[in-house]
């Protein structure tokens, strides 16, 4: 009887749970537990966008007032509170004793871009000559933040001043430059009878739009891209409204809908992605070929 060689089974590898520093930043400079990251408790509703999704459990460290406030503002956006520690000075003793403390200005990137462009700059982006990204209705810009990590000249496009003051902020503690635009990209300009994206007069290697739909417009953003550029989009379908928002038809791409508008693209992913709470998503990349 032939004898059928084992196979091992691997062992997961444990993911470190995220230490949020709540101490005002001197405090943290000074010194602070190896790979926490800092996030003062008077900027936690500022920078959630900055936090691990919410799945993901966190450490708290700080004062007892300071613990007390984030556990309850953390726990009401759904986050699990692991475990809380206290920093006084004897635990910083403790912490020094047994080499687990580290000293000056440091940041941890607790946050993720969108997984679609993420697969973007894992499987494509190396063949993207063109290094230049635009990055339409950016948000809080974690996406536009960290193509700049990978190497591209980014510039974000947002309505909203404060979306653009919190990407600006963030690219800032990750040592990146992000050009912003503060541009209404559904206006249209009676005058010139010309929408806002042509305002936009550069030809970009990567057109990355997450969470946004303009059907107007959806055509013109191929004019925005190079030849051999890439459009790299994910928002919600129809189905949403089953379980949240959006639930405007006007929002919400139909089945095909991008593959339709970019054909005479090369199609490269097009799928559709269910959120956590059940809502489908277009994930979408494509390159211009002429």
């Amino acid at each position: 009887m032939k004898t059928i060689p084992s196979v091992p089974i691997p062992i997961p590898i444990p993911i470190p749970i995220p230490i949020l520093d709540l101490r005002p930043a001197q405090f943290f400079d000074q010194s602070h537990i190896i790979g926490s990251a800092s996030f003062p408790v008077s900027e936690l509703f500022e920078r959630l966008h900055e936090l691990p999704i919410r799945t993901q459990a966190v450490e708290l460290f700080g004062s007892v007032s300071e613990l007390e406030i984030a556990t309850q503002f953390l726990s009401s956006k759904g986050y699990h509170i692991s475990q809380t520690q206290v920093a006084n000075q004897q635990k910083l003793l403790e912490l020094q004793q047994s080499n687990n403390l580290a000293f000056g200005k440091s940041y941890q990137r607790l946050w993720q871009p969108a997984k679609i462009v993420k697969r973007f700059v894992d499987d494509y982006s190396l063949h993207c000559d063109n290094k230049t990204g635009l990055d339409l209705a950016c948000g809080s810009g974690r996406d536009a933040v960290y193509m700049s990590m990978q190497g591209f000249s980014m510039t974000a496009v947002d309505y909203l001043p404060s979306a653009l003051e919190k990407l600006s902020d963030l690219a800032i503690r990750c040592e990146q430059s992000v050009k912003t635009i503060q541009l209404d990209l559904e206006k249209f300009h009676q005058e010139k009878q010309l929408s806002s994206l042509s305002l936009l007069e550069e030809y970009y290697g990567c057109l990355v739009v997450v969470r946004y739909l303009h059907r107007p417009s959806l055509l013109q953003l191929k004019s925005l891209i190079d030849i051999g550029g890439y459009i790299v989009y994910q928002t919600f379908m129809r189905g949403c409204e089953k379980f949240g928002s959006p639930k405007n038809p006007r929002y919400l791409l139909e089945s095909g809908e991008l593959a339709l508008a970019f054909s005479d693209f090369d199609i490269l992913v097009d799928q559709v992605e269910y959120l956590a709470d059940g809502r489908p998503t277009n994930c979408f990349i494509a390159k211009r070929m002429k």
